[in-house]
């Protein structure tokens, strides 16, 4: 603990002396083929805009045009905040001509260099969409539905009108190289070890099952989503995967602006409204939304022993709901032109309730030996605030930046699951009552500096904190009626986890052609644990080094190559550690593991991107490699009836090595049309001591969209996606499918969409087959087979409406806190 707390100290003070250090910034340069730049000691700054979205203009050109000569002297490329800087300028007059395909030219007249040293800021200029004939093709000026950033690939969701009355599982399931599945768990390239931020920040919203939180996000309030797959040392130790960042449309130029949107559906309704106000130096935000969701189904679960010549079957109909509500208040003050403080607190909140009657049989030796009817009723109740306090001090020199931010997240649960069994026309004659009450809290501190020099290079260091308090009091009661006999049991758990880290990372041009990045992030954690049912408490620290390493090279501004390696860290979430036993029917049960280790992974990618004329690809090679992988497993008990209970639980018993490729591409055929896609495939191979399963899967995505014009649209988007390899089993595939159709209103202001979810298919039929062998932790070999029939064909209207009127201001660049170091799972945890 003393040494994880010095080594905060001195990352905090490494960081104060690196802010004063006197260094002059270099902004990456883009110098014009075939010219030489004039030699001085002036810079030449500013910032690019969309004219319409007032948005940076990432990867624009800037060309440095000296007047007496008309020709090119130097250049800049324009960075992902709109920002260019030209350094070196020797004393003169000059224009600049700011271009971008799908852009008109924009130049920038009567620019003097004064003095030798002179230090120009032309303020921002914005760049107004063109029309431009490429290879007998039209081409406007708009964002794609999917665009490749030099470090995250980046979904658009705003542009997807299949989206419209949705929610985030919706919006995800549509992204690149991600899929779900039927119970909206994530999975990443094949993995389920995912962080998930909203707007670059971790919320409590996801601090429970992470389905359950992502149908409590309207999809009208998602602008785009980000998928980081290697992240830099700067990121906490996120796991396998990678980090998923959702973006919520949130307005900050000057004046005043809203939104509003309504949709009725079959299987979901809900209602969002937004406002953003910013007069000058303060800026103030706000939203809230409500989401209902309502669904029905049937199921099959059946467990076999063959030792035993045992089979327990269940069977029924199941039916969901649930009620979300969320909302946001923020602000932001400039308190000088370089000093400013921002902060916000998102409240989110709800009831998830599932009801599923079924009948319950149990067989021997071919001879049905019980049978009764058991009502079993979940509901999951959570409320969760988030606070955060930000403040971020720009030095003189551009890019140069100290950013101090703080976050307190708390979240409180209730949940139950009651069942009543009972032979059918008679009173109930055996009640089982599960209770589990939990709170998580997590308090986190950090700093960050970015520091660029002369030389094109640019160094970051950061120090964090996090301080996380888990607490579970769980109670279970059971009841035979005709014997009144009563069981009470409780389970009481706290869990404490204090993360310290610094980070280090470097980056570079070598030889003008190759941009590098090095990084190395020490993190130490500090693990209390206390079982007062057991009377068990235990201690735990380690440190781990975590390395990162990219290169990317462009060739003809067309051609980009990557390659990446980076060392990942995934402590367990308290959904894998608690050990409170959860019967969800009265032949299974889920239960943590307190003894579970993080796991440690070795991430490779290779990666190539294209584009031309209005076709963009990409293509990346990956392999990842996890030594002690957490995997559900499972085990046979008996009830007082000697009959089979399967309790599924989780435990470092795997070596998972996935290799894989992910492609995705985008094509204009016409102005009006636009097709795009995804496809990722991959080998997983799982081993254990006790078993071993491997296998190819994959799953693909498509999506078209057409302007008929006058203001009518329609967009299509479906997927598949393969079985799927478990330590235990298979899990078999599935497909969706989505057809949407808006209607603009009220001049561009507002619209009608009407979308169908599955329109050429009722319901959706999926299997579960898990294979489990004797071994040291089940002595008893079992077959489960789950056969689950879910209904899901949908029509849902949408009525949104926009209003206000934003003008220029200058861009905002701020810093947030990024927790991504709890392995998050696939949502089928304890808790």
């Amino acid at each position: 603990m003393k040494k994880s707390v010095l080594l905060v100290l001195l990352g905090l003070s490494t960081t104060a002396v690196l802010a004063q250090t006197p260094n002059q910034p270099q902004q990456q340069q883009a110098a014009i083929p075939g010219t030489t730049a004039p030699k001085g000691n002036g810079r030449i700054s500013g910032t690019v805009l969309d004219a319409d979205t007032k948005q940076p203009i990432e990867f624009a050109t800037v060309a440095l045009i000296n007047l007496s000569t008309g020709k090119p002297v130097d250049g800049a490329m324009v960075d992902d905040k709109g920002r260019f800087t030209i350094n070196k300028v020797a004393a003169g007059k000059y224009k600049l001509n700011v271009s971008f395909l799908g852009y008109q030219l924009q130049a920038v007249e009567n620019v003097t260099v004064s003095t030798d040293n002179a230090d120009i800021n032309v303020g921002t200029v914005t760049l107004a969409s063109d029309t431009k004939k490429l290879s007998e093709v039209v081409v406007t000026g708009e964002k794609p539905l999917v665009e490749e950033k030099i470090d995250r690939m980046v979904y658009n969701a705003e542009k997807d009108i299949t989206n419209a009355g949705g929610n985030a599982s919706d919006v995800l399931q549509k992204v690149p190289s991600l899929s779900l599945d039927t119970d909206g768990n994530v999975q990443l390239r094949g993995s389920g070890n995912v962080r998930i931020l909203i707007n670059n920040k971790p919320s409590s919203i996801m601090a429970g099952n992470v389905a359950d939180a992502l149908k409590q996000i309207p999809a009208d309030q998602i602008k785009s989503v980000e998928v980081i797959t290697s992240p830099s040392a700067k990121y906490d130790a996120e796991g396998t995967a990678g980090i998923i960042n959702i973006i919520t449309k949130k307005e900050g130029l000057q004046g005043v602006s809203g939104s509003a949107s309504v949709t009725a559906g079959t299987r979901s309704s809900n209602g969002n409204a937004s406002l953003s106000v910013r007069r000058g130096k303060f800026g103030i935000n706000a939203n809230m939304s409500q989401n209902m969701f309502y669904n029905k189904g049937d199921m099959i679960n059946t467990i076999i022993v063959p030792d035993s010549g045992t089979v327990s079957l269940q069977s029924g109909e199941t039916q969901i709901n649930g009620t979300f509500r969320g909302g946001q208040l923020g602000f932001d003050y400039d308190i000088t032109p370089k000093n400013s403080v921002s902060g916000s607190v998102r409240l989110n909140g709800g009831t998830f309730k599932m009801q599923n009657d079924q009948l319950s049989s149990f067989i021997k030796d071919e001879e049905l030996k019980s049978s009764f009817l058991n009502d079993v009723r979940n509901r999951n109740q959570r409320q969760g605030v988030d606070y955060n306090l930000d403040f971020t001090h720009q030095f003189k020199k551009p890019q140069q930046e100290l950013a101090i931010l703080s976050q307190y997240s708390t979240t409180d649960a209730d949940t139950r699951n009651n069942q009543d069994r009972y032979t059918a026309g008679e009173a109930p004659f055996y009640l089982q009552r599960n209770n589990n009450e939990g709170a998580n809290d997590e308090l986190t501190f950090q700093a960050d500096y970015t520091h660029p020099f002369e030389n094109k290079t640019t160094l970051e260091v950061g120090a964090k904190s996090i301080f996380r308090d888990v607490a579970s009091d769980g109670f279970t009661n059971e009841r035979d009626v005709l014997t009144n006999k009563e069981t009470v049991n409780t389970s009481i758990f706290k869990y404490g986890q204090d993360v310290y880290a610094s980070y280090l990372t470097y980056g570079f041009t070598l030889k003008k052609l190759v941009n590098v990045k090095l990084g190395g992030r020490y993190e130490y954690t500090d693990i209390v644990g206390d079982l007062k049912s057991d009377t068990l408490q235990f201690t735990d620290n380690y440190s781990n080094f975590v390395p990162s390493l990219a290169f990317s090279y462009t060739y003809k501004s067309k051609h980009t190559f990557k390659a990446n390696f980076t060392q990942r860290i995934q402590r367990p979430s308290f959904n894998f550690l608690n050990p409170y036993l959860q019967k969800q029917t009265s032949n299974t049960a889920v239960q943590g593991n307190p003894n579970l280790d993080a796991e440690l992974t070795n991430l490779y990618e290779l990666g190539y991107s294209t584009y031309f004329n209005t076709t963009s690809l990409n293509a990346t090679l990956y392999m990842r490699q996890t030594d002690n992988a957490i995997e559900t497993v499972a085990r046979i008990d008996q009830d007082e009836k000697n009959e089979p209970i399967t309790t599924l639980t989780f435990d470092n018993i795997a070596k998972n090595k996935t290799y894989g490729m992910s492609l995705f591409g985008n094509t204009k055929p016409t102005n009006a049309w636009t097709v795009g896609g995804s496809a990722n495939v991959y080998f997983v191979d799982l081993k254990s001591a006790y078993v071993s399963n491997s296998g190819w899967m994959y799953n693909i995505n498509a999506n078209s969209s057409y302007d008929f014009g006058k203001g009518f649209s329609a967009q299509f988007n479906g997927g598949f996606n393969s079985r799927r390899v478990q330590l235990l089993g298979m899990f078999n595939s599935f497909s969706y499918h989505t057809l949407a159709f808006k209607k603009e209103l009220f001049d561009k202001k507002g619209g009608i969409s009407v979308g169908l979810d599955n329109p050429f298919r009722a319901s959706m039929r999926m299997k579960n087959d898990v294979i489990n062998p004797a071994t040291d932790i089940n002595k008893t070999a079992y077959e489960q087979h789950i056969r689950i029939n879910n209904y899901n064909r949908g029509l849902r209207v949408t009525l949104d409406y926009r209003f206000g009127k934003m003008e220029q201001s200058k861009p905002r660049r701020k810093k947030s806190i990024r927790n991504d170091d709890a392995k998050q799972g696939d949502g089928n945890a304890a808790g």
